[in-house]
């Protein structure tokens, strides 16, 4: 049986993952301080020894474990973010890192795995990241890392995070999961009858479209019903604020009716530094409009998948030649949770709540695939910590 700490434990998606493979585990404690997080993860998982704040922590409170979790917070990291950083006696919530070495210390879990953005390998948080390893290898582990895409997963969303497998004294090496070839399509993960609160009316349309260049292919107001249709006259001025052109605040475009191959394809223009200075986004597709004003964000347009979700809802889809943003549990599908999972925490949480622990989470087959490798299931099935 597999014991596990799980630090930093948002839902539980270590947890999840584990179950799913049908690995048997026992969850000893997780750390864990937001409120509304615990109560979806009891409510999904049940009651659990909760430590809490992993800052005061005492280490004879933690019990022996084989696999020890710490997705630390990103925001001090994050290219999002206000870049902090995570040095030692920082007093950041990404130096919260520094505060494991007890739990590892004390404890010397067999496994550890780590999961944060990529940008915790980027130029300026490298170093940290490189004294973190080599203070584990002093304490007789391994070290794996490698930066994952959740969409080589099987997941369309365009999810980088990184990840680093520790293992303790003589093992064998770990590799990573293979990239898969996805078959699942954004659309597949969409709801087929979604709450009329999901769709922007022309008001909010309207305002947001003065935020945000782009480029229209072709001319299009909204209807009363908040449907496009064309503009009858095609001279009407580019910034005429009653052209509905495109886009949500909630991360996709709107898709505008243009002639394509000899087939009526919804497609649109988003004005970025590319050679041709566009990028073509089509009914189906995700557009990242997290930062409306850049022109040079990468993977703003992602094909039939999701861009990174955040902690809000700020990613959205097209219905219909309809503007509205992905629902709560759109956003919970495309980090790979169960319908099941959602509806337990649903019933605990609101919806804003719901958007950030989807953003904060990790994309569970993600974390499939690395148990997999990492426990040989299928084969030893946890011979090593049996």
């Amino acid at each position: 049986m597999l014991k596990v700490f799980e630090a930093f434990a948002g839902v539980g998606s270590q947890r999840m993952a584990l179950r799913n493979l049908g690995i048997p585990h026992e969850i000893v404690a997780i750390a864990e301080i937001d409120k509304f997080a615990i109560a979806s993860y009891e409510a999904i998982h049940g009651k659990v020894n909760n430590l809490g704040d992993i800052s005061t922590v005492a280490t004879e409170d933690i019990p022996d474990h084989d696999l020890f979790t710490y997705s630390f917070p990103c925001q001090d990291i994050s290219v999002a973010g206000k870049q902090a950083g995570l040095d030692v006696d920082s007093g950041t919530r990404s130096g919260l890192l520094w505060e494991c070495q007890k739990v590892i210390a004390a404890k010397k879990p067999k496994y550890l795995l780590l999961e944060n953005v990529k940008n915790l390998v980027g130029k300026r948080h490298k170093a940290n990241f490189d004294l973190w390893l080599e203070w584990l290898v002093a304490q007789g582990y391994s070290n794996y890392w490698q930066v994952l895409n959740a969409k080589d997963c099987g997941v369309p969303q365009n999810r980088e995070r990184v990840f680093v497998v520790s293992i303790l004294g003589e093992h064998v090496p770990f590799c990573f999961p293979k990239r898969q070839k996805i078959t699942t399509r954004l659309l597949d993960l969409l709801e087929e009858n979604v709450d009329e609160k999901f769709t922007l009316d022309n008001t909010k349309t309207r305002a947001l479209l003065a935020q945000i260049d782009y480029v229209p292919t072709e001319e299009i107001k909204l209807n009363q019903v908040g449907n496009f249709e064309k503009l009858s006259n095609p001279n009407k001025k580019f910034n005429d604020p009653q052209i509905g052109r495109v886009l949500d605040t909630m991360g996709i475009c709107q898709a505008l009716d243009t002639m394509q191959g000899g087939n009526r394809q919804p497609k649109i223009l988003i004005k970025n530094a590319t050679k041709q200075g566009y990028l073509e986004a089509y009914e189906g597709d995700d557009i990242d409009l997290a930062y409306p004003n850049s022109s040079t964000r990468r993977g703003r347009v992602q094909k039939e998948s999701s861009p990174t979700l955040q902690t809000g809802d700020t990613v959205g889809t097209l219905d219909s030649l309809r503007i509205r943003k992905l629902t709560p549990l759109e956003c919970w599908r495309l980090m790979g949770f169960t319908d099941q999972d959602f509806y337990k925490a649903q019933a605990v949480n609101s919806n804003s709540q719901l958007y950030k622990q989807a953003g904060n989470a990790i994309v569970v087959p993600v974390l499939e695939g690395i148990f997999s490798q990492l426990f040989n299931v299928g084969e030893r099935r946890l011979e090593e910590v049996a």
